[in-house]
């Protein structure tokens, strides 16, 4: 038998190499949370969430209130007497805050982490029974002045990602230029696919800014609406021939049932911390295979190599379309994570198969940049 011992709340600013935008937010750094989860015999495990306002509604002021002040004391003092226990113990904890999706993913991932130490399994073990060996990551392109796309480009092609992804929806005009570019550098082969991140306000103008990129040979639109338009959502996606990507209109198991009911949507975005952790992950992606949907395995801007491990772990469990992520030391000028995070050539990675989530982290760059936040001083903090 095993028993929590002590949750720690952390929150940490980690700065980027340079600055990565899109059409909800441009930033330099990440805020994120972090819980340090210890067991009745000192083993230690590591989670983390990176609340955004825009998608989940949650800052980093109020996810690590949420820990600090209930879900990590309605954890201490829980038991697992066999490791298949596990899911079900964190799951009675974290289903009673269904939107504190980044902590209780925060908490999720310390749970799994230190539990699959203690028990000496991988967190994929609570996946499923066969993980691919092999997981094959996408180029992301944010929006970037004319003189630097030639040079992404060249970098994709180099390293010979098939897949690329571009953030569009602040200048249709310059979209067409930007998606023409990438796709006279890259070639009729590659998989070019667009993010509108909600940029576009309805259904006609969404339509007609596909139709404006449709002769660059796009493969699919992710959120091309805003996230409570279903009805938006089903007209473009009845409408047109490329795939339908939800991603901020995606957070829940509910909202992943509506969106198939309402048939506004071809492939749904899953990200492990706006989705509330691995387990609530696996259940939407569940639900888009029972409804024929294709997945994407995505992540959040500036992530570190914890959540990074979680979305490989996911992507090798459920087979998705396309996987988005682990950028590590590429976009944060330090991971916290002594393993590797970024992909290898051809975007190829192996998953962590080490106990837990498969990564160690480095105390001293989490101490570095981060806070620990005791219930007193969150109570007196602005949460905001």
């Amino acid at each position: 038998m095993i028993s929590v011992e002590r949750v720690e709340v952390l929150t940490a600013e980690l700065p980027f190499r340079f600055s990565f935008g899109h059409a909800l937010a441009a930033r330099r750094s990440s805020s994120n949370v972090y819980v340090r989860l210890t067991l009745d015999d000192g083993t230690v495990g590591y989670g983390e969430g990176v609340p955004r306002d825009y998608v989940t509604g949650e800052t980093v002021g109020s996810a690590a209130e949420a820990l600090a002040e209930r879900l990590g004391p309605a954890l201490v003092g829980r038991t697992v007497h066999d490791p298949d226990d596990v899911p079900a113990v964190v799951g009675e904890v974290t289903a009673v805050a269904p939107s504190d999706l980044a902590a209780c993913c925060a908490l999720e991932l310390a749970f799994l982490d230190a539990c699959g130490k203690r028990f000496e399994r991988s967190v994929g073990a609570w996946l499923g029974p066969a993980p691919a060996s092999v997981v094959v990551y996408d180029a992301i392109v944010p929006f970037s002045s004319p003189r630097k796309l030639p040079v992404i480009a060249v970098l994709i092609r180099a390293l010979r990602l098939r897949n690329v992804k571009i953030k569009v929806g602040a200048d249709l005009e310059a979209d067409v230029r930007r998606l023409s570019v990438l796709r006279r550098m890259l070639g009729p082969r590659a998989d070019l696919r667009v993010d509108a991140n909600c940029a576009w306000q309805d259904a006609d103008e969404a339509l007609d800014a596909i139709g404006r990129l449709r002769r660059f040979g796009i493969t699919a639109v992710e959120q091309p609406l805003p996230p409570d338009d279903l009805e938006g959502l089903r007209r473009v996606t009845a409408e047109t021939s490329e795939t339908i990507i939800v991603d901020e209109s995606l957070r829940t198991v509910e909202e992943a049932a509506e969106l198939v009911r309402m048939r506004a949507c071809d492939a749904f975005n899953i990200r492990v911390s706006k989705c509330g952790g691995l387990l609530s992950s696996l259940r939407i992606a569940e639900i888009a295979a029972e409804a024929g949907l294709a997945c994407i395995v995505g992540a959040q801007v500036g992530e570190s190599g914890l959540l990074s491990a979680a979305g490989r772990h996911l992507a090798a469990a459920i087979a998705p379309r396309y996987v988005e992520g682990s950028g590590g030391r590429l976009l944060l000028k330090e991971d916290l994570t002594v393993e590797r995070a970024l992909p290898g050539w051809a975007g190829r990675a192996r998953p962590f198969r080490g106990p837990g989530l498969g990564v160690t982290v480095k105390e001293e760059t989490l101490e570095k940049y981060g806070t620990l936040r005791t219930t007193r001083e969150l109570g007196a903090a602005e949460v905001g």
